[in-house]
């Protein structure tokens, strides 16, 4: 897919249009649009451009665009995006401040590459604060909000068993930033999402994959459960469950991702973006 800098306006709508549920969106989430194919995208404005395209690349972070080792060069980025280089200079210097990438030389910077170690940490930690989201998540959830969730998995076994495994590592990243909204604790769930830029490029690595679980045994079910019926204790294991068993997945497959063997994943531009 040929991604045209006019395919990569940012939107600003209600969340609960794409999802087809009432619900607000929390300060943190990122904002998405109906799931409409003739819905106009609205162009960047002067006012907020600097955070948009700070978002945008933050989202396609998270969502694997990049590829660990992969240099993101200035000039490149304000042509995609259709903007100066201003905005995007000053978004990549933020996100090199947190973490999700590196300085390479004075007009680039790269997609760090993880180690063992440090990619167990990640995932440690992953586990450990998204459990609690999940448990609080599930102690506050309301019937609506577990459809919500519901949808979102359908969506995503739906691209597994269709081979889009790019659509599938959104609906995934969409499924876990819901139950962080859900958790209503924006602090943790800023920290989450800084966890998930780190390790996001990686995540690609899942594309390739297929389900380790039956698509009726697969966490995420139990998850919905938990939300369900509010156990807060049933989310937190399930949660964790199933970050660790992915994330022995991608340590396997760390040597062959960090060396760029895997094939660039398509962004995906869609009723979210």
């Amino acid at each position: 897919m040929v991604v045209s800098p006019r395919s990569l306006y940012f939107v600003v709508t209600d969340h609960s249009m794409a999802a087809g549920l009432s619900s607000s969106p929390a300060p943190w989430q990122e904002a998405s649009m109906p799931d409409t194919a003739d819905a106009p995208p609205l162009p960047i404005t002067a006012e907020s451009i600097g955070a948009k395209v700070y978002q945008r690349l933050r989202t396609e972070l998270m969502r694997s665009r990049f590829r660990p080792g992969e240099k993101l060069k200035l000039r490149d980025l304000a042509q995609e995006l259709g903007v100066s280089a201003t905005p995007v200079r000053d978004a990549l210097a933020r996100l090199v401040s947190e973490g999700a990438l590196e300085q390479f030389d004075h007009r680039s910077v790269r997609v760090p590459v993880l180690s063992d170690e440090r990619f167990r940490e990640i995932a440690e930690l992953r586990g450990e604060l998204e459990g609690k989201a999940a448990a609080r998540a599930a102690e506050r959830a309301t019937p609506a909000d577990a459809e919500r969730l519901a949808a979102i998995h359908a969506r995503m076994t739906e691209a597994r068993l269709s081979g889009e495994g790019v659509a599938m590592l959104v609906e995934n990243e969409r499924f876990h930033m819901e139950i962080c909204a859900l958790a209503n604790m924006p602090v943790l769930a800023r920290i989450i999402e800084g966890l998930w830029l780190q390790c996001g490029p990686l995540v690609a690595g899942l594309r390739q994959v297929r389900f380790l679980h039956h698509p009726d045994a697969h966490p995420h079910n139990d998850i919905i459960r938990a939300m369900r019926t509010q156990d807060g204790a049933l989310a937190r294991l399930a949660i964790q469950r199933d970050i660790s068993v992915y994330a022995e997945v991608l340590l396997r497959r760390l040597p062959e991702i960090n060396v760029g063997a895997l094939p660039r994943p398509r962004p995906v531009l869609d009723a979210a973006d």
